[in-house]
């Protein structure tokens, strides 16, 4: 697994470094540097990590019943226990709200092409948005349930509830997965990823507007965070985690275009790198063009 990653990683590397030797390979944004095949690229490398991810996930073992047992409310912090005041009669309805809210707030990027300035730049700014939750998703397969196996809430609620909640429903494998939350990373990733490009294509506007626009792209991840914990599917830890890693990978990814757009403007030229595999080496080959 470890080697395929690191593949992926120089693959992705050496396209993303040397696209100006493809005269036809360009960024036409002149907010962000994102030229379509290489941020297409690294999204496609991406989605293939992701899948190997979750498949790794899905992969692991069905949880014990006899540990399910012993678990106990009063061995959760006191700030996390409090998850456990809502009806878990309601968990159902609660997790539809956030698998809907998810889903909206994934799409809300899409709205940014109602700017004519925006919409010129379609195909860079979606290319980059697939690029920004592929990155998001990788840190939750990975940095997230990939390496912190956590008890979701409603294993501890066995019997509890009207009906009561059975023990099959508590094996399932995806149980363990509580930290950090998925779908609270994702849509504070899209949320996010909107106030940034927005902010960033209309540097006129003023502080209080910009933060305002923040302020809203908030209020869908919060909701999400807290109709998850209202599921029994995450602690108030794992939805605040997940809020910070989508949005910091939401404004990240953009900025960091935006400062290779900077970076090109005022120094021009470019950087290519290529691997180095052989059976006695590995190693990356560096050029600089002016």
């Amino acid at each position: 697994m470890v080697r395929i990653l690191f593949i992926l990683f120089i693959f992705s590397s050496s396209i993303s470094y040397s696209q100006d030797s493809l005269k036809w390979y360009k960024s036409k944004s002149k907010v962000y540097y994102a030229p379509p095949v290489t941020t297409a690229s690294i999204a496609a490398a991406g989605l293939l990590a992701n899948y190997l991810g979750i498949k790794r996930l899905n992969n692991r073992a069905s949880l014990n019943p006899d540990e399910l047992l012993k678990l106990n409310i009063n061995d959760v912090n006191s700030f996390d226990r409090n998850v456990f005041n809502y009806s878990v009669n309601d968990r159902e309805d609660s997790h539809n709200f956030t698998d809907w809210g998810l889903y909206i707030s994934v799409a809300i990027p899409f709205a940014l092409f109602i700017d004519p300035a925006i919409r010129e730049d379609w195909l860079e700014v979606s290319l980059m948005y697939l690029e920004t939750q592929m990155i998001a998703v990788n840190i939750y397969n990975y940095l997230g349930p990939g390496i912190f196996r956590r008890y979701r809430p409603i294993t501890y609620m066995h019997g509890e509830g009207n009906p009561p909640v059975e023990m099959d429903e508590l094996t399932d494998n995806n149980n363990e997965r509580s930290f950090f939350s998925g779908h609270t990373s994702n849509t504070a990733c899209g949320t996010f990823f909107a106030a940034k490009v927005l902010t960033d294509y209309h540097p006129e506007w003023s502080t209080g507007a910009k933060v305002g626009v923040y302020v809203a792209a908030f209020i869908p991840p919060a909701l999400v965070g807290y109709y998850r914990t209202r599921a029994y599917k995450h602690f108030y830890t794992d939805v605040i985690t997940g809020c910070a890693v989508g949005a910091l990978t939401g404004v990240f990814v953009p900025q960091l275009h935006k400062h290779l757009r900077s970076k090109k403007n005022k120094y021009g030229g470019a950087t290519s790198f290529m691997p180095i595999m052989q059976p006695t080496m590995m190693g990356l080959y560096v050029k600089k063009t002016l």
